[in-house]
């Protein structure tokens, strides 16, 4: 029994002494390891900062450095893609021509044929940077044939940026803007090629399209800085869908053009309240004192929130206008339901 005993006991010891050991080599290895990866990050620091401060001495003019070991693709996309975001005017364009020299416009091309969306995204800035010709072919490609529909309209942004973007009937047809409903991407979208295109934009109101569309053109026209466009505005402000009518409105407010006076005061009789809200809004915008008597009568309109749009631009339109003697803003009357019983 005892000799059972001591051999239990040894075995006991031995298995616990071994169980420490295999404790104490993993806790080493772990302690290497983490060693090992502060080591390489450390490493990956000075290699970036080194491909940092290279780009930036070869933009001033100066020699490139020597030892370039680690410096992959990939890094080097990483520094160009930050330094670019500091930079302006010429130094920009070199940095950009220096990268191309470097190889990197080819290797941005590969990257925009990544699976992975977001890496597609980036490689489209970047190609927006480099804008040549073959820049240009890729992002349309992009625009045209990538599978994510945020990839294909971040293609059109980049080129709308780089003044390259495809006519609206064009935009609109390889997007497929007409099969949904509009997005605030969209809308930026159309605003930021409408300068290239008012004349096209224009064209385009003549097309069948549907009206929450035709709206969201009148609207780009604001955008445009051109007063020519006043007379399609004031088209569009007779348009039979109070949806374009509020648009043309707006985009009169944008443009802030005395042309638009008449026909916005008209529409602070219009018969729809999201109109009238707008054409109060427009009225504030270009500054129509003469609109003033027919804004206080809104005071009394049947739609709550015109009420208080009218109280707002009387504030900035009528400097005597006393605040304190207002109407009492009553909540819209509660509907007669006497008939549903």
């Amino acid at each position: 029994m005892r000799i059972f005993s001591s051999g239990l006991y040894e075995t006991v010891v031995l298995g616990s002494a071994a169980m420490a050991g295999v404790v104490v080599v993993i806790f080493l290895l772990l302690v290497l390891r983490r060693h090992l990866a502060e080591r390489q990050v450390d490493a990956n620091k000075r290699i970036d900062a080194a491909i940092t401060r290279s780009y930036l001495r070869r933009v001033a003019g100066h020699r490139p450095e020597t030892d370039d070991t680690g410096w992959t693709d990939e890094r080097r996309l990483a520094a160009v893609s930050q330094i670019q975001a500091l930079l302006r005017g010429g130094e920009r364009d070199r940095l950009m021509q220096i990268a191309e020299l470097d190889g990197l416009l080819a290797a941005t091309v590969r990257r925009s044929r990544r699976w992975r969306r977001s890496e597609r995204v980036n490689a489209i800035r970047l190609l927006q940077r480099f804008g040549s010709e073959l820049c240009i072919a890729r992002l349309r490609e992009l625009m045209a044939r990538d599978r994510s529909p945020l990839v294909r309209v971040e293609a059109a942004f980049a080129l709308a940026a780089a003044h390259a973007l495809p006519p609206p009937r064009e935009t609109m047809r390889i997007l497929r803007m007409t099969d949904r409903a509009p997005s605030r991407l969209d809308s930026a979208l159309l605003r930021a090629s409408v300068p290239d295109y008012r004349e096209q934009f224009v064209l385009l109101l003549e097309d069948d399209l549907p009206p929450v569309w035709r709206a969201q053109l009148i609207d780009a026209l604001g955008w445009s800085g051109d007063v020519a466009v006043i007379p399609v505005l004031e088209k569009a402000a007779g348009d039979e869908d109070p949806e374009v009518r509020g648009a043309a409105l707006r985009a009169a407010a944008k443009l802030g053009h005395p042309g638009a006076r008449e026909w916005i005061m008209a529409a602070l009789r219009d018969p729809d309240a999201n109109v009238r809200v707008q054409a109060v809004k427009a009225s504030e915008a270009l500054g129509l004192r003469d609109a003033v008597p027919q804004i206080r009568d809104l005071r009394e309109d049947s739609q709550l929130w015109v009420r208080l749009r009218a109280e707002q631009a009387l504030e900035a339109l009528d400097p005597g206008y006393d605040t304190t003697a207002r109407p009492p803003l009553a909540p819209n009357p509660a509907p007669d339901l006497s008939n549903c019983a």
